[in-house]
Order: structure tokens, then sequence, then C-alpha cells
């Protein structure tokens, strides 16, 4: 995957319209701004682009909501309140394809909703633009993303992390061990609000044993009006679940499958629309359209047969002259020798221009002729070609049909996904007929406080409940503990399998990357826990302490580009103040090693103070396309310059 452009309008600080252009002639790509000027912005542009509400920089942001968070990025300094982000890439594998992704939203609205259109090879493709989220999670699934998209002051915090806590959780999610993690705190979350249910019945029906009938009637008023909140405060919960559940069942093709019938069907009703074309083309084959092959002669044979025909037509006239010349004389002309002469020079022209016929056609058959080549053979001509053009036309719609079709697409998971969706939403209409009952009640109790008989059947009602809810939550605590063990197993023995190989491609990017490569000849990392361990040349083990803070962030590096390389993905990096804490030795084993083979296109955001001359200098070769992000205080906004900071153009 190779980034070609991106394009900002009013996002951020930068004001207008903004592109950026890559011509990926070499592999690093160098964008220079002095900090506020827009670089970590370019990084949260891409990441949206790509992701929109899955990308990490919205997760990890303090925004409430997503369109909040859209809101956010629309430049303040302007009075256009649209904003929009755009980004072209390539996929080089067989051949190569394009894709731009656009994001846009308008600022002016009271409820900001995003526009999401997709093109694929110049053309708008709707099938993408409905399923984007499942088609980029097969290029770059979101849970890899940081791996590849990275800001270099979090690396340094990572270094100084004596837990190694996010290290282990980047190294989970490569591992795919995290969806493990979600399931394992779904459950422990369901166990514990069963429990806090099953112990709100019970006190129920302690309190429901009072006999006053006062203080009975105010409990169960207040035990209702906590219960209504609670259904509602679920039924918010409820509502944000089936939204998760909806938009990965998106992600995972589930919209792909429910429209499968329906595109079966349009790829039938084209199929039957191409074979009635290629019917009508067979029959324009089986009838004049061959004859297009010898126009040329057709034509030459019309003007032979209209020349005979004119000759026959004046042959007929001749024969007529006699008698109307015997009528003429004898009416008019007492010396006829003229008229005579006359005669005898039109017969002896006809005798000296006579030809033999050669094709001699009779006058149905001329006009046959002349229909066919005046026009009758031309419409043929044309309506052949229109079928060619529709047929062609309908083929590429049959296999663009084809190709979705051909979807891989686990019907099982998503079947399952649904399952749960059906499930949270039954529960959502549960709850919301209980709320409509508890309010009910609600008015009974309030109206009934001094009803004896309500009480008492009130009680009993509770006390049946409670029993029902006891023996339903120790079922539900019974097969949940059961469920968190199977899990624990399975991450052990999944971890156990992917670990060496990881810890083996961290080994030698260290290596590459380290100064004092002898410090750590071998780095070790435990299945179970995930507790990287270095190990010297002599077999001892090196404590994280005894690093420095430059060897430790090189060993953070190191273990993110063995992230990136277990992947198996071949995607563009794109690194945040990448050198911010490092010294000068270990900024040149980053410039000279890292940059150049991080991946297939290297996006380095740097301050001045980073990427310096010296090290420019050291990166040059390498470096493809140049950028500076200048600031303009009046506007307070960011423009783009070909060309990197302080002079050290190309």
């Amino acid at each position: 995957m190779i980034i070609k452009r991106l394009q900002l309008h009013n996002f951020g600080v930068y004001a207008g319209d903004n592109e950026f252009l890559f011509s990926n002639n070499k592999p690093i790509v160098l964008i220079g701004g002095m900090n506020g000027r827009g670089k970590t912005t370019f990084l949260e542009a891409v990441l949206l682009a790509l992701y929109g509400s899955n990308s990490f920089a919205y997760k990890e942001s303090k925004k409430r909501s997503y369109p909040q968070y859209l809101k956010s990025f629309i430049n303040k300094h302007v009075a256009d309140r649209t904003c929009s982000v755009e980004l072209e890439f390539e996929i080089n594998n067989d051949s190569k394809e394009n894709y731009i992704i656009k994001r846009s939203w308008d600022g002016n609205d009271n409820r900001v909703s995003e526009l999401i259109s997709v093109f694929s090879n110049g053309v708008k493709n709707e099938f993408l633009t409905q399923n984007w989220s499942m088609f980029v999670e097969n290029i770059l699934p979101s849970a890899l993303s940081s791996f590849f998209f990275f800001d270099g002051e979090k690396i340094a915090e990572m270094a100084v992390d004596s837990s190694n806590k996010q290290l282990k959780n980047a190294i989970r999610s490569m591992l795919g061990i995290t969806v493990l993690d979600v399931l394992e705190n779904d459950i422990l979350r369901n166990i514990k609000k069963i429990e806090k249910e099953d112990a709100n019945v019970n006190s129920v029906g302690i309190v429901q044993k009072l006999r006053d009938k006062k203080d009975n009637a105010i409990a169960k008023l207040e035990k209702i009006d906590l219960e209504i909140e609670r259904c509602k405060q679920s039924l918010v919960e409820d509502n944000d679940n089936i939204e998760a559940l909806h938009q990965l069942y998106n992600a995972k093709g589930g919209d792909a499958v429910e429209k499968k019938q329906e595109m079966m069907q349009e790829r039938a009703s084209l199929k039957s629309d191409l074979d009635s074309e290629e019917g009508h083309l067979y029959e324009l084959v089986g009838a004049e359209l061959p004859f297009s092959l010898v126009s040329d002669l057709l034509q030459n044979i019309k003007l032979q047969a209209t020349d005979e025909h004119n000759d026959i037509v004046m042959d007929e006239a001749v024969l007529q002259l006699d008698d109307i010349l015997n009528e003429f004389i004898t009416q008019y002309d007492k010396d006829p020798k003229a008229s005579i002469d006359f005669l005898n020079y039109v017969k002896n022209r006809q005798n000296d221009d006579y030809e033999e016929p050669l094709y001699n056609l009779s006058g149905q058959a001329l006009f046959q002729v002349n229909k066919l080549v005046e026009g009758h053979l031309n419409s043929s001509k044309e309506e052949a070609k229109r079928l060619l053009l529709q047929k062609k036309h309908k083929q590429k719609q049959i296999a663009e049909l084809d190709s979705y079709l051909s979807l891989d697409i686990n019907e099982k998971e998503l079947k399952e996904i649904h399952e749960k969706i059906t499930e949270a939403e039954k529960k959502m209409v549960s709850n919301q007929v209980k709320i409509d009952s508890l309010e009910q009640k609600r008015r009974d109790v309030n109206s009934e406080v001094t009803a004896t008989t309500a009480e008492f059947n009130k009680y009993v009602e509770t006390y049946l409940a409670s029993v029902e809810t006891h023996d339903k939550a120790e079922r539900i605590n019974k097969y949940s503990n059961i469920a968190l063990s199977i899990i624990n197993k399975y991450q052990v023995a999944l971890q156990k399998r992917k670990t060496d190989i990881l810890a083996e491609t961290i080994t030698a990017c260290y290596k590459r990357l380290a100064n004092k490569k002898n410090l750590i000849n071998k780095i070790v990392m435990e299945s179970e826990s995930l507790a990287i361990k270095y190990f010297s040349e002599e077999g001892k083990e090196v404590t994280q302490d005894s690093l420095s803070a430059g060897e430790q962030q090189l060993m953070v590096i190191s273990i993110l580009w063995a992230l990136a390389l277990c992947s198996k993905k071949k995607l563009p990096v794109i690194i945040d103040t990448p050198l911010s804490r490092l010294d000068s030795l270990h900024r040149k084993a980053l410039i000279t090693t890292y940059f150049p083979n991080a991946g297939e296109q290297t996006i380095i955001l740097s301050t001045d103070s980073e990427i310096d001359t010296t090290y420019y200098e050291l990166m040059k070769s390498n470096v493809g396309d140049e950028f500076t992000l200048i600031y303009d205080e009046q506007t307070k906004s960011t423009s783009i310059k070909c060309g990197y900071m302080m002079g050290a153009n190309k």
C-alpha cells in the first residue's frame, strides 16, 4: 500500500484546500514543521480517512462522541464550515489498484453527520462506499494500525514504562489476543451485573417483609423509581451495544451477505439481457449485416444496375417515338425530314451507347439494392455496434458482481454476531416493556398505599421473582466461570505458538539498530506473561534498568518494527516526532537503518531540532518527497510548501 495523495479542506489548522502529493520515487517522505503547525493533524487525518470511528486516535481522544470528534477538526478561522479529508492510495498485488476514500461533514448542522465516498480506479464504487470498514480491515486491521502509524513521544513513554503494559498490549493486538480480553471483560462484567441484580432482589424481599402499610408503600415506591432509572440506563447501554454490534456486523461483511440474493438476481437479469442482445446480434449476422464486408461492391452493383435500368427505359421510349412521330407528321408537319433525321439520330445514339446488361436486375431487385446501400446496411452496422457495446458493458457489470459474490466472508462469524444483535434487541424490547410495566405499577402503588391486599400480593410476587432470579444467577455464574477457564487456556496455547518467532524478529531488528551490538545477544519472550527478557553473549540476563534511555527507546522501536514485519502487511509507516529523546548515535541508527527499511513508504513528521541539516544530509539519498508546513499568524492557518525546512532543499 502506497499513499499517493492527501487532500484536506478546512481540516484542523489547514484552512481552505491543501494537498500533499507523493511521487514515491524514494522510500522516505519528509514533512517538516515547528510544533503546532499540523504534523500530528496529518497523522490524524490519515487515520480518520482510513478508519473513521474505528481510528485509535479517536478512541484515545477525550471526545464523548464521534460527531463531536469530527466537529473538533473544523477550522475555526474560516467562514466556510464544511470540512473534508480525502486519501488516495495504491495497492500493488498482481496489478495496481487505485483507491480514493473521502469523508466530509458540515459544521453548520446541529447534528454532524459524515458522508463517505469511495472510488476504485477512478470510478465511484457503491459497494465499497457501503462496506468500507469491512474492506479496510482486510488491508490493515485497525488493531494493527498503531504498529505502522505512531507518535515518537508515545514511544518514549513506552520505553520508561517498567511494567511494559503498553508494549504487551501492542503484542497482544498483533497476536490477536485482545479479542479474548474483550470477551473476558464482558463475561466478568455480566457476572457482576447478575450478582448485583440478585442482591437487589433479595434486599427487596427483606424490605417487603415489613407489615407497616405506610412504610411498605413508600419502600416499594422508592424501589420502583430506582428500578425505572436502572432500566432506562440499561436501555442506553443496550442501544450503544446494538450500534457497536451493527458496526462490527457491517465490518465483517454483513451487508454484503444480506445483499447477496439481490446481487444474484441482478446478475441473472443482466445475463438474461446479455443473452437477448446476443440473439439479436445473431439475427443481424444471419440477415444483411455480412453485406457490410462488400459494401463497395454493392455500391458498384447499384450504379451499374441503375445505368442498365435507364437503358431499358430509354429503349422503351425509342420504340414509342415511331408512333408518336407518325402522329405528329400527319397532324402538323408538312415537311417531316427534320423530324425523321432527329429520330434516326436518337436511335443511332442509343445503339452506340448500348452495352450488354451485366446484372439485368428487375425493378424490385434494384429497389432492394438501393434500400440496402442507402441506409438499411448502415443502420444494421450501427445496431450491431450498439449491441456489442452493451454486451461489453453488461459483461463488465457481471464481472463486478461476480467479484462481490466471491468475497471471502466468514458467514459463521456473521451468524454469531447477528444472533448477538437479535438477543440485544430482545433485551432492549424487554427493558422497554419492563419500564412501561414499572411506571404503571408505580401509579398503582402510589394510589393504593392503604390497600393491605395489594401489599400482600406484592410481597408474594416479589418473593417468587427473587427465587427465580437467584436460580438464574447461579446458573449464569457457573457457566461464565467455565467460559473464563477455557479462554485462559486457549490464550496461553495461542501465545506459545507465536512468541518465539516474534522474539527472534525483535532480536534481529534490535541488532540492526543498536550501537552496542554485544550488549544484548538474544531477546526472549515468555509465552504466558509476554514478559520480554534480554540476554548477553554470555547468557546472562540484562535488566531493562541497565539500558540507557536511548537504548530502551530503540528497543521499543525494534519491537514495533518486528510487530509490523510479523504482521506481513506491506504498508506505509508514518512516524510523528521520531527522534525527540534520542541522542546523536541512536538518531543516526534510526536515520540510516530504520527509516529506509521501515516500509515501502516511510513518512516522517519532524521538527527542525530532530531532522536538522546534519541528519538531513545523512538521509538525503533515501528521501523522495519533501514538504514544509508554513504557519501564517494573520490567518491562523498552515500552508504546504515543497522542500524541507532550514534551506536544506534538494
